[in-house]
């Protein structure tokens, strides 16, 4: 079932911890790898802690956003760099330019899950990744 709400609500729906899947494929250098981990999604921050596999190694890996409520929209930082606005749609596009590299995101919202996909392209870069994130549910 989609969120059909306005993004307040989107937004604090979200709120909590999320397992995640990120498969990356690398065309400029034919490589490819897979994150597992968890992320934290709070009213002023995401953060995701876990594993990245590229082929048979497996390296610790994390990354992490600050996140702004304005005007109706949810602005994610990196550092003092806005990155990304997200609206209140449960489908949306996005766009952030980076010296050369442009990239391209699309997210998906459901109430139990969510889907983050990038298309990256520049100089250096030439990669796309797909994120799913499922709740984890705490048993009581």
């Amino acid at each position: 079932m989609l969120l059909n709400a306005a993004l307040p609500e989107l937004a604090s729906a979200l709120i909590g911890r999320w397992h995640v899947r990120r498969v990356v494929r690398d065309f400029a250098g034919s490589a490819g790898c897979v994150f597992s981990g968890e992320a934290l999604l709070t009213d002023s921050g995401f953060s995701e802690e876990g594993e990245m596999r590229v082929g048979d190694r497996a390296l610790p890996a994390s990354r992490a956003y600050r996140l702004e409520r304005q005007d109706g929209c949810v602005l994610v930082f990196r550092g003092a760099e806005l990155f990304i606005r997200l609206g209140g749609a449960p489908s949306q596009i996005v766009h952030h330019q980076c010296g050369d590299d442009l990239y391209i995101g699309r997210f998906i919202f459901r109430s139990d899950e969510w889907v983050e996909a990038w298309r990256v392209k520049g100089p250096r870069k030439n990669y796309a990744s797909v994120s799913r994130f499922r709740r984890i549910i705490l048993r009581t």
